[in-house]
């Protein structure tokens, strides 16, 4: 009996015993296989038909198609050096995606096994504020090979179980093959495609000749589409801006330091559409066809080492070229035409951060267009509902689009079945009232959503230097959007009934998120998630942040410019207050903030009985690790009333600098050195014990004798600073000797405690340019402030915590 698997012939006897466990019903065994580690079932596959067979039905289940970086070394390159070592760089590779699109090609039972298809480049996606803006994603010299695309369309006719697609800042040329391929009503399928997610990519030329997809019988059987941090410009918009600096990736163009979503920078190659004004004229960038002509040399290179690895490849793609049709016949608006095209099928639809405009443009032609075809669009089985776009004013909504009033009002009326609703919240009703018809309209939607709607998501645009406590703003665009934002309070929020899930993101004044808070007091909140500039419940640095600079007096931010002062003496005569609202409570907003209690304490007051999740993420003003000013115990003083709380995420400032320089660098260099090489997440530590709290001697320390002569110090003190302070388990213990004696006892007496998520923000810092991303460190709290466990810091990117983001994603 021979098996093949991965390219491999497997041999086994005829006469080989059939052990005990293969005699178990097939249901069985897939739910043993099911909770086995990849590794596992890599070894396992290996052992037996029978364990072969169960094993690959979840090897291949999720399939990612990814390129590589690769230095190319010969006796041209030899002399190359750069950052990553000898050689020249192809920053995008295509071996590995390659190689697995043989696989699935020639495998048709294996292929048959996928289930979720993902392509993704390899690089992190862009930074939403410094990148995002400027990029495009027609790269058309990446994966420009006919042999490549052959195979991708060769394995698509065999992928006949996906029902999940995500392309994730996808190479151009396969992103297309992959839209136009699984969206043609002719490709060979037993499961259609339900999902689809478009990330960081190019939507146009996906058209194919044999499928019409303006045609008005085409379907696409979609019921949840994700289109998120993407440019929907027609294909035949052409002219881009003269003024801006423009680029997109690409293979043998210019170098160009980019985001590594890790606290620092990457050098990786661009084709530079439009050149930045400190680029010198003197410099020459390559042509379109120079640029192809490189790919084409590195692709070269790619086929004579798989000729020489696995000949098999080349002679299938000569002997199978595949058909396929010119894709540049597609619609000219393909994110309208997507979403048009699954109306009787869809019950998910996410438009996150839709660049919608050119960098510096306020051109809202495309918008008004878009949102005008949307709100005329009808789902009768659409269960959610998102427009996010508080990032970057590219993504904004034009003037005048309003969800209660104006545009969408009958989107609104026709779609009874919306259980999650997401929307800028200062764009559901207008500044000015509108007539009592459209009025009587808008409150019979509220009514309806009174008693339907679940899980409510709210942003405002970003305030560069922090949210404030109250908005004073005397500007006639600041009254207005003032004015909608608190429309939205008391004709919206007050009447919401079964709210179980909030989400408040961007720069909306602290007394408006109060006053959402106690707007929605009857409803059972289970998860409530505060996401801002400042540390949403209070400023614990002092005005300026005069406390911050007491322990970190080189820190010269503008972010601590416009922190106020919190009421010190109305927060230390309230903070300990009790948790009882009395049963006939009216909600009657009020606005600013008096000597009170704080923000905590509101939200304990309403829901402390019900939350099972909080988060409560903005760096400006939060508490600083291992060195908690004095208002921080009563700003977090409420937090002991949660006793259901199983999740508790928040943000805690780290200290990094050390005899007058900052090791941020250092410090995330260190966590990547701990991570395990052969694991798919980082390593989950159990301590065999809590240390105390406090050692006798400072550990970064050296201890003085009495007459003890003086010698030179031949140790690295910021070594043992780095080993003591900086290591995952010191600040597993930091963290916790910091925010355990804030948590109900309740809650951290129950199996497995409060998992507690604190989040870092490090990076690079230069006078150029800095890069500062989020690091969270999570760990488990339980009685006595026992650490039971931890796993981190990590990065959002980081392999573990990118797929069990994208796989737990809600509403996909």
């Amino acid at each position: 009996m021979s098996i093949s698997w991965a390219g491999t012939t497997l041999q086994a006897r005829e006469d080989e015993p059939v052990s005990s466990i293969e005699n178990l019903p097939n249901e069985l065994l897939q739910l043993i296989f099911a909770f086995l580690p990849s590794s596992d079932l890599k070894e396992a596959s290996l052992v037996s038909r029978c364990f072969y067979r169960h094993a690959t039905d979840f090897l291949w289940q999720t399939v990612n198609l990814m390129d590589k970086w690769h230095l190319h070394v010969n006796d041209e390159t030899i002399n190359i050096f750069g950052d990553r070592g000898r050689g020249e760089p192809d920053e995008h590779d295509d071996t590995p995606i390659i190689q697995k699109l043989y696989i699935l090609a020639t495998n048709p039972r294996i292929a048959s096994k996928v289930q979720v298809l993902t392509h993704r480049c390899h690089l992190p996606t862009p930074n939403i504020f410094s990148e995002l803006p400027y990029m495009y994603f027609d790269s058309e010299n990446l994966s420009q090979d006919n042999r490549i695309q052959t195979l991708l369309w060769l394995a698509v006719r065999n992928l006949v179980n996906v029902h999940t697609l995500r392309i994730i800042y996808g190479h151009y040329n396969l992103t297309r093959i992959l839209l136009a391929a699984f969206l043609d009503r002719r490709r060979p399928q037993r499961v259609p495609l339900r999902k689809l997610w478009v990330e960081s990519s190019c939507l146009s030329g996906f058209g194919t000749n044999y499928n019409d997809l303006l045609s008005p019988g085409y379907a696409t059987g979609l019921e949840s589409v994700r289109i998120r941090r993407l440019r929907v410009e027609p294909e035949e918009i052409k002219e881009r801006s003269k003024a801006q600096f423009e680029y997109k990736l690409a293979r043998g163009g210019r170098h160009l330091a980019m985001h590594n979503a890790a606290g620092g920078f990457l050098y990786t190659t661009v084709d530079i559409h439009t050149p930045p004004p400190r680029m010198t004229s003197a410099i020459v960038l390559p042509t379109p066809a120079e640029l192809r002509a490189k790919a084409d040399a590195y692709d070269t290179l790619i086929w004579d080492r798989l000729n020489f690895d696995g000949p098999e490849i080349q002679p299938y793609v000569d002997s199978n070229q595949f058909p396929y049709p010119n894709l540049k016949s597609g619609p000219s608006n393909p994110m309208m035409n997507i979403i048009g095209k699954s109306w009787s099928t869809l019950t998910s639809l996410n438009l996150d951060w839709i660049l919608w405009r050119q960098h510096g443009s306020s051109n809202d032609a495309l918008a008004i267009n878009d949102l005008q075809q949307l709100s005329q669009l009808r789902f009768p089985n659409l269960r959610s509902f998102q427009l996010r776009n508080a990032v970057v004013p590219e993504t904004g909504l034009p003037e005048g689009v309003f969800l209660l009033e104006d545009m969408f009002l009958s989107f609104m009326e026709a779609h009874t079945k919306i259980q999650c609703l997401s929307w800028p919240l200062d764009r559901f009703y207008s500044h000015t009232k509108p007539g009592p018809d459209v009025l009587v309209r808008t409150r019979a939607v509220v009514a309806h959503l009174r008693n339907v709607l679940v899980e409510l998501r709210l942003d405002s645009f970003y305030s560069g230097n922090g949210e404030m406590n109250t908005d004073e703003g005397r500007e006639p665009h600041e009254r207005e959007e003032r004015i909608r934002r608190r429309r939205f309070v008391s004709e919206f929020a007050a009447h919401m009934r079964k709210i179980e899930q909030l989400k408040l993101e961007g720069g909306i004044p602290r007394d408006e998120k109060r006053e959402l808070v106690r707007a929605l007091h009857y409803c059972r909140l289970r998860k409530l998630v505060l996401i801002g500039v400042t540390f949403p419940v209070g400023n614990t640095w002092g005005a300026r942040g005069v406390d911050l600079k007491q322990h970190d007096p080189n820190h010269a931010s503008d972010a601590t410019h416009q922190l106020e002062e919190e009421d010190f003496d109305g927060i230390l005569a309230s903070y300990k207050n009790g948790t009882v609202v009395s049963d006939d409570f009216k909600f009657e907003p009020y606005y600013g903030w008096r000597a009170e209690a704080p923000f905590m304490q509101f939200i304990a007051l309403h829901h402390a009985q019900t939350i099972e999740e909080l988060k409560l993420c903005g760096y400006n003003g939060s508490p600083i690790l291992s060195c908690l000013t004095p208002i921080t115990t009563p700003l977090l003083y409420p937090l002991r009333h949660f006793d259901n709380l199983k999740q508790l995420v928040i943000s805690f400032w780290l200290l990094t600098s050390f005899e007058d320089q900052y090791r941020d660098v250092e410090i995330i260099q260190s966590w990547m050195d701990t991570r395990s090489p052969a694991s798919t997440a980082l390593v989950v530590v159990t301590p065999p014990a809590t240390p105390s709290s406090a050692p006798p001697v400072d550990p970064a320390m050296m201890p003085r004798f009495p007459n003890q002569p003086a010698r030179p110090q031949n140790f690295n003190r910021w070594a043992v600073m780095l080993k003591t302070r900086f290591t995952p388990s010191a600040l597993a213990y930091r963290v916790a000797e910091d925010i355990a004696p804030h948590l109900s006892e309740v809650a951290k007496a129950r199996p497995g405690g409060v998992r507690v998520r604190a989040s870092f923000c490090l990076g690079t810092r230069d006078d150029m340019r800095s890069a500062n991303d989020i690091f969270d460190l999570d760990i488990r709290i339980g009685r006595q402030a026992k650490v039971l466990e931890f796993i981190g810091p990590r990065e959002e990117v980081e392999r573990g915590r990118f797929w069990q983001k994208l796989e737990n994603r809600r509403w996909f």
